[in-house]
């Protein structure tokens, strides 16, 4: 449906507008100046003013700049693709994207190579009128700004492990988080017992897969079911998850955080970090096992390996220091650093 009449529009040519919108963190401190309310003011009284009628609203709240899978844009370029818009506007390049080289090829290939008009209102950009050789530029520099905001939340998130704080968005399974200190630790009344059974039965010599069938036998959630994932695994306990959850030092009460990092700033792409780099931080939270057991039970899982796996380090003794400086990147989508 399009909204709005009168239009004034070029002779030889009707203009459908899409009023695109976006917000995210990125955007650090710039507010309500900045909230979608604002940018759908602006953009439709720019539309009016110009005699545009608009065809849509598309609003990515809550999306990086750095990342272009949003689905409001998505929803936006099928509507190109389907020709039911040849206009877009945006408050200013920025909202359309903080990637220089992908925010570039919409701006210079494909939005011309559809026929589509973009107007960046507060950039004072118009591809039908304007010169875009600065355009790059303003992109380049949108891009340096995201860099930049990453880099401070990267710090923060730094500070944070190496003062043992616990930084993940959801609780690893067994725990919770303390209602009056989000970064700290508190044993889940429901799930934390399951896991001291569990460290119990694989120091007794069960296998992991003889404790998932049990659990499973006695329907308990696993914790991909807890978190609504979708996995191969989900909703139940598998062989592998119960090795991950046996070999996490966490369950000690210590913090092994960090322990995997961003390809960069603009991917969501994360790759493990070196062990000698994890941030290491002992007696954070009440563990949900003793070290007799946890090293029992690691030694099991050694026993039905061709050699030992190198996770443990004798946590249940002395875990190696913290490195003074060591890669991290905070946690994303949802999950646990562990």
């Amino acid at each position: 449906m399009i909204i709005g009449n009168n239009c004034q529009n070029p002779p030889g040519r009707l203009f459908r507008a899409g009023l695109y919108m976006r917000l995210s963190k990125d955007d650090g401190d710039s507010g309500e100046s900045s909230s979608i309310t604002n940018q759908r003011k602006l953009l439709t009284a720019y539309a009016a003013s110009h005699g545009f009628p608009v065809f849509g609203e598309y609003a990515d709240d809550g999306y990086s700049g750095t990342n272009f899978d949003r689905p409001a844009f998505r929803r936006l370029l099928s509507d190109v693709e389907a020709k039911k818009i040849n206009l877009i506007l945006v408050k200013d390049l920025s909202r359309l994207g903080r990637d220089y080289i992908a925010t570039g090829q919409y701006t210079e290939i494909y939005f011309p190579s559809r026929q589509v008009r973009f107007i960046a209102v507060n950039d004072g950009f118009d591809s039908a009128e304007t010169d875009s050789d600065l355009i790059p530029f303003k992109n380049v520099v949108n891009e340096m700004y995201a860099r930049d905001t990453s880099r401070k939340i990267r710090s923060a998130f730094l500070v944070r492990m190496q003062e043992g704080s616990y930084v993940g968005s959801l609780a690893p399974y067994g725990y919770r988080k303390d209602p009056e200190d989000k970064h700290h630790l508190l044993p889940d009344p429901h799930t934390g017992p399951v896991v001291t059974e569990i460290f119990r039965l694989a120091a007794s010599g069960q296998r992991p897969s003889s404790i998932a069938s049990l659990l499973n036998g006695r329907k308990l959630p696993s914790p991909s079911a807890l978190r609504g994932k979708k996995t191969k695994d989900a909703p139940l306990w598998s062989a592998r998850t119960l090795i991950k959850l046996l070999r996490n030092p966490v369950y000690l009460g210590h913090m092994a955080q960090g322990r995997s990092r961003k390809l960069s700033f603009r991917s969501a792409v994360t790759v493990p970090t070196p062990r000698e780099n994890w941030i290491l931080v002992r007696n954070t939270h009440i563990p949900l096992t003793d070290p007799r057991t946890f090293s029992a039970a690691g030694a099991a899982l050694d026993s039905r390996r061709s050699r030992p796996s190198p996770c443990a380090w004798g946590w249940a003794a002395t875990p190696p220091e913290s490195p003074d400086a060591a890669s991290s990147a905070p946690p994303g989508n949802g999950s646990s650093p562990y």
